[in-house]
């Protein structure tokens, strides 16, 4: 048997615990007959399951009859793989068969014909959409992974014009919290405010444990300590899985242990920290030194007010590295984050 974890990123493993609750709330939101908004983002901390529950929606929807979905690299041009995807799956060719116009793109060559000639790739993707709206058919647009580049706010620009001209298109976009930030950010781009922002949090304890005692076949007992290990972080889930299930062994040791920091630490780990401003690794190097985060100590090693501390605080929150754990006390939401920076410090980083 293969293993049932991955540390793939993106890949729907066979072991999997779904937030099913935010999974429904955007499925049922889209559905609605009338939606609140045709755009939902989707944020996170690097490994708590953004992309997973994006491939979860898109196979859900190009089940479904009436959907086409399309899927976007956000690092080429959006608008012309809309199209071309668009043209493919919505059975298009019937409507562009005469040869007195003529539209290359993405490897396509279309022939197009009619009162209104197409030159461009906006005035075909509004012709199609014409076609998809009468057929009573929607389009759902995925985009995993946005920064704020210019391929993605040329999209983005493009989409609102789209939905004011009310044809039936969804969007669906995951990122990091600052990179959707810096989108939302951009003055031509205010409208993303509005979106509703889904922050995927972390997996129930319970249902965490549940899966390594019958996957893992260990003890109750050995599957809460476990899950407790993990902390509700869905990436260290499928590594302290994974790991466990390589080793062959009935009980979790410091063998395991150091393979799961390691995975951690290769994958996620310094690349959540390395990306981060020099204010807020002081912050985090700070709280690493405490036994209990009370942010007046961190105020005091740091020798700001709360009035300088506020904002660093609430950027790690949003951020997902830390959590409030108490009244004017803070934590780390990542397992074992505080032993990967005290280990860092061995080789100043």
């Amino acid at each position: 048997m293969s293993n049932p974890f991955t540390l793939m990123f993106g890949k729907e493993p066979k072991s999997l615990i779904s937030n099913s609750g935010q999974f429904d709330s955007i499925k049922d939101s889209f559905l609605s007959d009338s939606p609140a908004a045709a755009v939902e983002l989707i944020t996170g901390v690097r490994g708590s399951g953004k992309t997973v529950m994006l491939t979860r929606l898109s196979k859900y929807f190009s089940a479904l009859k009436d959907w086409i979905v399309v899927e976007l690299n956000p690092e080429t041009d959006m608008l012309e793989y809309l199209a071309s995807s668009v043209y493919e799956q919505a059975n298009m060719k019937f409507r562009f068969l005469k040869k007195e116009f003529s539209f290359s793109f993405q490897g396509l060559s279309i022939s197009l014909s009619g009162e209104k000639p197409v030159s461009n790739v906006v005035t075909l993707l509004e012709q199609m959409f014409e076609v998809i709206k009468k057929k009573g058919k929607k389009v759902l647009i995925c985009i995993d992974d946005i920064s704020n580049n210019q391929n993605v706010k040329t999209f983005v620009q493009q989409y609102q014009i789209f939905i004011r001209k009310d044809y039936p298109l969804y969007l669906l976009m995951t990122g990091l919290y600052e990179n959707v930030r810096s989108l939302q950010n951009e003055k031509s781009l205010t409208f993303l405010y509005r979106a509703p922002n889904t922050n995927v949090g972390s997996l129930n304890l319970m249902e965490i444990a549940d899966s390594f005692e019958e996957t893992l076949k260990v003890s109750r007992e050995e599957a809460v300590k476990m899950a407790k290990l993990t902390n509700g972080y869905a990436f260290a889930y499928q590594v302290l899985g994974y790991a466990f299930y390589e080793s062959g062994k009935a009980k979790l040791d410091e063998g395991i242990l150091k393979e799961f920091d390691g995975k951690l630490r290769e994958y996620v780990y310094e690349k959540i920290y390395f990306d981060l401003p020099d204010s807020e690794k002081k912050v985090v190097n700070v709280l690493a030194d405490l036994d209990i985060g009370k942010s007046s100590e961190i105020m005091k090693a740091l020798n700001i007010s709360k009035e300088g501390f506020s904002p660093y605080r609430d950027r790690l929150l949003k951020k997902g590295i830390i959590t409030k754990s108490g009244w004017g006390e803070v934590s780390f939401a990542l397992p074992r984050f505080k032993e990967f920076i005290l280990a860092n410090r061995e080789f100043d980083y």
